[in-house]
C-alpha cells in the first residue's frame, strides 16, 4: 500500500470510527428516551416507546462494533497482507450476518401488537414503522449475504471467489425454502385468524433473511476451518 493509498484509507477509517461513535451515542439517547417515556404507559404509547428503545439498542450494537473495527489504535491494517485482509473482511461479514438477524428478532417481537392494530384498521404511523423494521433488517441481512452491500462491492476481490458463490447458493436456497414454507403457513393462518396470518408473513420474511445470513456465515466459517 503506497503512501497516498495509506492516507486515504486512514481518513476513511477515522470517518467510520467517529460515525460509529455518533451512532452509538444516538442509540444510548434513543434507548434511554424509550425506557424513560415508556414507564407507566400502556397500549400504543408503550409500543412506540418500546420501538424507540429497541432501535436505540440496535444502534448501540452497530456503533460499538463499527468503532471497534475502525479504532484509531489499531494499525495492523497499514501493513496488512492481502490474505490477512481477506480473512479480516470475511470475519467482519460473518459477524454482521449473525448480528443483524438477532436485531431483526428483537424488532419482530415488538411488532406483534402493531400488526394487530393494522389488521383491525387502527394502525397509525408508528405501527407501520414497527412492522417495517424487522423486514428492513431481513433485507439488510440478505443483501450482505448476496454481496450487494457497499462493503462487499468495494472489496469484491477479497470477498468473492468460487467457494463464496457455492456458499451463497446454498444459503439462498435454504432462505427460499424458509420463506416458501413460512408464507404457506401464513396463508393458512390468515384464513383462520387474519391477525395471526399477517404476523406469520412478517415472521416468514424475517426468518428468510436470518436464514440467508446465518446459513452463509455458518458455511463460510466451516469452510475456513476445513481450509
Amino acid at each position: 500500500m503506497d503512501e497516498q493509498a495509506l492516507a486515504k484509507a486512514g481518513r476513511t477509517r477515522t470517518r467510520k470510527f467517529w460515525s460509529a461513535i455518533c451512532l452509538a451515542v444516538l442509540g444510548v439517547l434513543a434507548m434511554g428516551f424509550g425506557f424513560i417515556t415508556g414507564q407507566g404507559l400502556t397500549g400504543d404509547a408503550a409500543t412506540f416507546a418500546g420501538v424507540i428503545a429497541g432501535l436505540g439498542f440496535s444502534f448501540i450494537l452497530i456503533g460499538a462494533l463499527g468503532s471497534w473495527w475502525n479504532r484509531p489504535g489499531d494499525t495492523r491494517w497499514m501493513s496488512e497482507a492481502p490474505q490477512g485482509k481477506r480473512d479480516r473482511l470475511q470475519a467482519q461479514r460473518s459477524r454482521q450476518l449473525f448480528l443483524f438477524p438477532a436485531v431483526a428478532v428483537i424488532f419482530l417481537a415488538l411488532a406483534l401488537e402493531p400488526v394487530r392494530h393494522v389488521v383491525e384498521g387502527e394502525g397509525r404511523l408508528r405501527d407501520y414503522l414497527s412492522i417495517l423494521l424487522p423486514v428492513l433488517y431481513a433485507w439488510v441481512t440478505a443483501s450482505i449475504a448476496m454481496g450487494w452491500d457497499h462493503n462487499s462491492r468495494a472489496n469484491r476481490r477479497f470477498l468473492e471467489d468460487e467457494l463464496t458463490a457455492v456458499i451463497r447458493a446454498r444459503a439462498m436456497t435454504a432462505a427460499f425454502l424458509v420463506v416458501m414454507t413460512g408464507a404457506t403457513a401464513a396463508f393458512a393462518l390468515f384464513l383462520i385468524r387474519p391477525e395471526l396470518g399477517a404476523f406469520a408473513v412478517l415472521t416468514a420474511l424475517a426468518a428468510g433473511g436470518a436464514t440467508a445470513g446465518v446459513r452463509f456465515a455458518w458455511l463460510d466459517r466451516e469452510a475456513g476451518q476445513d481450509g
